[in-house]
């Protein structure tokens, strides 16, 4: 029978990673996906104000309950899962938590954290540890562009009298971020009051006042001494019920979503650390551009691969079809790492709408023990024709489980990549896979950031090299000039600059240094005055060679590049 308890945040945070624990159903920590929403810091302002901060939820068990044992009989009565630590010193670039030997744990007692995980984890970083995040603008493989910093409060910090609210100034900082001590700044690292040994002397050192005082006495107090924590804990020994109370807890928070306990399942039942693998691929993706393919699309496409039914349930997350994951698992994170490699070779990065397209990839090649160095010149090419055509019609953006299956059923004894869109394009009209001349009036009026545009554009340059080159989205006609001062523009047109007919794809390079020129002087000087690089260029960007492109000419620039796009892409689509 679980009962109502009281705590010191300070009892906590000694006990956390020592008999304080994650279960792999959790999510993962999130509130520093987002720093400058500042959730750290307002929890502590909240607690330094006497604000309410939520209950928690511990399920406390003995070590000798959970099963040490990966080999262990079905039959055994202990119960198989996961713990994972908290993180401590939070680092952007490695933001997972790590996974533990239950086997090695010093404490008889384990208090697994059910509700509570993003305070508890906010809490241990401000008191205990640090973060890390990347600075604006910084490149991802610099490492300069990351700093450390621990949390600090100010404690001469004068509130606003206007702002009732802007009581405490809570920041992270980096050492060489402390100003000395003067008239403003006194900053105080928030995690020494854990140890600090006479508060008296400490403020009589530090030549701090009656009200500087009083700001630090109260932080050790609702840190120290206040039994702030106030939590349920659950030690019943059945795990149906706590997953129940688990998914009820969290129906207000972070969600929990279903793949969350298939992938509990998973961890749980693999001889190997399968979430520490799968994250590493999940931030590989992320890193490449591939962001839309994370866990719960890996996870489903391990299903897809092995041939099991690919549906989110219980039923499908069996123990045959977890053997068969793990058995495989070399395989099929090598058919999906070389499925993003190929997407990433159409000029995807970025772009993609759906992880699902990838998955459909991975499965040709899982199927036909297919290798990215071994892919043909004609399976290349339909894969490019899908990845283009999926994306045009946002095919795996609803109903995805249906799209999926009929992906299925198309790939079933397909002879090659080609002859499985040839399928899917022959499908009845609600589960075709296909762009027609009759969708040709609506791809016109696409506008720039639409998913669409790119392989609209792609197919209007079929000879690009997408795989050795980056291409931009260039507006022709500079998008910063739509504007009222821009007299030479009528202003019927101030509000086009985004669509289709304005677009083109041009070479990384080529267009930064083109900026915002203007295009008749961008083409002057780019093709050295020379008329026939200069009409070769229009020619290759359907733009007439008798506009000129200046801003009094874009009505014409307009009427003549939409009807040519448009007869090229009927032409396309017959």
């Amino acid at each position: 029978m679980g009962q109502f308890k009281d705590i010191t945040i300070k009892e906590v945070i000694e006990e956390i990673n020592v008999s304080y624990f994650l279960p792999d159903i959790q999510r993962e920590y999130v509130w520093l996906d987002r720093a400058a929403e500042k959730k750290v810091e307002q929890l502590f302002d909240s607690i330094l104000r006497n604000y309410p901060i939520g209950s928690f939820l511990f399920w406390r068990l003995r070590k000798t309950d959970v099963e040490t044992d990966k080999s262990a009989q079905s039959d055994s009565d202990k119960l198989n899962f996961q713990l994972y630590q908290f993180i401590e010193d939070y680092d952007v670039r490695n933001p997972h938590n790590e996974k533990i030997d239950i086997a090695k744990v010093n404490s008889n007692d384990l208090n697994i954290v059910l509700d509570g995980q993003q305070r508890l984890t906010s809490l241990y970083i401000g008191l205990k540890g640090s973060r890390t995040l990347k600075k604006p603008k910084g490149w991802w493989d610099n490492p300069n562009a990351f700093e450390l910093k621990k949390l600090y409060i100010n404690l001469r910090y004068q509130p606003s009298e206007e702002d009732t609210e802007d009581c405490y100034q809570f920041e992270f900082k980096s050492p060489n971020q402390i100003p000395s001590p003067d008239e403003h700044n006194f900053w105080f690292k928030v995690g020494d009051i854990l140890n600090l040994p006479s508060l008296n002397r400490y403020c009589r050192d530090n030549d701090l006042d009656d009200m500087e005082a009083d700001i630090l006495e109260k932080l050790k107090n609702v840190i120290c001494n206040e039994r702030l924590i106030s939590y349920f804990e659950e030690t019943e020994k059945n795990l149906d019920k706590v997953l129940k109370i688990f998914i009820r807890v969290n129906s207000g928070g972070t969600k929990l979503s279903y793949s969350d306990l298939l992938m509990s399942i998973l961890t749980a039942n693999f001889s190997s650390d399968i979430r520490g693998e799968m994250n590493v691929y999940v931030d590989k993706f992320r890193t490449s551009g591939f962001g839309c393919f994370g866990r719960d699309q890996i996870l489903k496409t391990c299903l897809l691969l092995i041939g099991a039914n690919h549906i989110f349930n219980l039923r499908n997350f069996n123990k045959t079809n977890i053997h068969s994951i793990e058995q495989n698992w070399t395989k099929i994170i090598n058919s999906i790492t070389d499925a993003v490699h190929i997407v990433e070779d159409f000029g995807y990065s970025g772009q993609l709408a759906s992880g699902y397209i990838i998955s459909i990839i991975a499965l040709y090649l899982y199927r036909n023990d297919i290798e990215y160095s071994k892919l043909n010149t004609n399976d290349r090419d339909a894969m490019f024709k899908f990845v283009r055509t999926a994306q045009i019609t946002s095919y795996f953006t609803t109903s995805l489980d249906r799209k999926l299956s009929y992906a299925l059923d198309g790939m079933d004894n397909a002879k090659d990549f080609a002859d499985f869109n040839a399928r899917m394009a022959k499908m009845d009209a609600n589960k075709a896979l296909k762009v027609t001349t009759d969708d040709v009036a609506d791809l016109l009026t696409l506008q720039y950031g639409n998913p669409a545009i790119l392989p609209v554009l792609q197919i209007l340059y079929p000879n690009l090299d997408y795989k050795n080159s980056t291409f931009h989205i260039d507006h022709i006609y500079p998008k910063a000039k739509f504007t009222t001062k821009n007299k030479a523009l009528h202003p019927d047109f101030i509000e086009e600059k985004n669509y289709l007919f304005n677009l083109q794809l041009l070479e990384g390079a080529e267009n930064i240094s083109k900026k915002d020129t203007d295009p008749d002087v961008w083409m002057q000087e780019h093709f050295n005055n020379d008329a026939s690089k200069i009409d070769d260029y229009k020619v290759r960007n359907y733009i007439d060679t008798t506009c000129s492109l200046k801003w009094s000419d874009f009505k014409t620039f307009k009427e003549k590049r939409s009807a040519a796009i448009r007869s090229e892409l009927i032409a396309a689509f017959k």
